[in-house]
């Protein structure tokens, strides 16, 4: 009875994997028709635009990103400090420690892999939340300022935790560790991301040997990353999504819906017309090569 009772157990447990891998190709599936079928435009106000590239390497992009959250947390941390404390940073509670950034501090990691992410998203959680308690307390700031930051730093949290994600699996069997409380020395001739000055090393590296630390991305995981660089920790003023059914949404931050610059709004409407004609002819490709490819199949 005992043996039987194991191979059923056993048996249960295959189907449950069996059912959460197909769960999670389901899943994968659906949300690249999604991406495929859906069009997504984005018009953002930047403060300052150096015009420079967006590096080709992914770990680069990586870490331009981590860098962004690292230093818009600690902005916003001084801020609200200020708001709520007095003062622009918590005050070292014991003597020869520094003073503690509101939002960001301590910082364990400062690099741009899986760890760094899971960190940069729990103090953006932290922070949402000491900035919702703490609401009557801010009085210099607006209400628009105030939700604006609170969407920023909700940003910050669910982008890195996509990122942490796409990241956890793969470094964690490159480093050969079990889970993310083993943080052993890593081994010979390997690179830890989670550290800046291991970021740093990588950058001076020749190409031939930087690329065996490049990740092994598909198309989706590598749009999540350059999406992410791309906005950054801008202000998102306008945002519309186009389905193929015909289902279009448009939003409009409450700041500039108050204070509309028609200059912006028709830009963002040249950009939708731009890019459904491109999207058009894109579709239109990829019908005709599936006729192609049909017609290839039956032999005609």
């Amino acid at each position: 009875m005992a043996i039987s009772s194991r191979s059923e157990e056993g048996e249960g447990w295959g189907d449950r994997l069996m059912f959460w891998r197909k769960t999670k190709v389901q899943q994968k599936v659906k949300t690249t028709l999604y991406d495929l079928t859906h069009l997504e435009i984005n018009t953002i106000i930047k403060d300052e635009m150096n015009a420079s590239k967006a590096p080709d390497s992914v770990r680069l992009l990586l870490h331009s990103i981590a860098t962004k959250y690292h230093t818009k947390l600690e902005e916003l941390g001084e801020l609200y400090c200020t708001e709520i404390h007095g003062t622009a940073k918590i005050p070292a509670a014991i003597d020869g420690e520094k003073d503690q950034n509101y939002f960001r501090d301590p910082v364990v990691y400062d690099g741009s892999s899986y760890l760094s992410f899971r960190e940069l998203r729990l103090r953006a959680r932290d922070a949402i939340e000491k900035v919702k308690e703490n609401r009557n307390l801010i009085v210099n700031l607006t209400e628009d300022k105030v939700n604006a930051d609170l969407k920023m730093l909700g940003r910050i949290a669910t982008i890195s935790q996509d990122l942490r994600n796409i990241l956890q699996t793969k470094e964690r069997l490159r480093l050969n560790r079990k889970d993310e409380k083993d943080v052993k020395t890593v081994p010979d001739g390997e690179l830890d991301f989670d550290k800046a000055s291991q970021v740093l090393e990588f950058r001076t590296m020749k190409e031939r040997d930087a690329r065996k630390y490049e990740p092994d991305l598909d198309l989706r995981q590598l749009m999540v990353i350059q999406k992410a660089n791309d906005m950054g920790t801008e202000r998102v003023v306008m945002q519309t999504i186009i389905g193929m059914d015909g289902d279009v949404t448009t939003r409009i931050s409450q700041s500039f819906a108050n204070n509309p610059v028609p200059f912006i709004a028709d830009m963002h409407h040249n950009a939708i017309t731009t890019s459904v004609e491109f999207w058009k002819t894109l579709v239109n490709i990829v019908v005709e090569f599936g006729k192609q490819l049909i017609k290839l199949f039956r032999g005609s």
